[in-house]
């Protein structure tokens, strides 16, 4: 019971600042690179940017077309990255032609 308590507090606290339903807003800082200009880029950029700067793509090993789709495949899957059906193949296409293998 003891456990209990606390517990309950904390929810209704949790539930409380959720029903609240404050805006909150966030400003991103400025990016420090720009990515390789190509059929894709404005897909991937927004997508990506959306978790990570782009610095996290520019930085990776240059894999090739299957590893970009396993790149893709895991922000969605894992990461729960909001990218749309049409997107995928763009932006795992971009990926691969402009940071491929190196």
């Amino acid at each position: 019971m003891r456990r209990f308590v606390p517990a309950l507090a904390l929810m209704l606290v949790a539930t409380t600042a959720a029903v609240a339903g404050e805006t909150v807003s966030i400003t991103l800082p400025p990016e420090s690179i720009a990515l390789k200009a190509g059929p894709g880029m404005d897909q991937a950029q927004t997508a990506c940017r959306m978790c990570h700067s782009l610095d996290y793509i520019t930085t990776q090993p240059g894999g090739g077309a299957a590893q970009w789709q396993g790149v893709v495949t895991k922000m969605m899957k894992v990461y729960g990255a909001p990218i749309t059906e049409p997107d995928v193949k763009l932006i795992e296409e971009y990926l691969a032609t402009h940071y491929g293998p190196r």
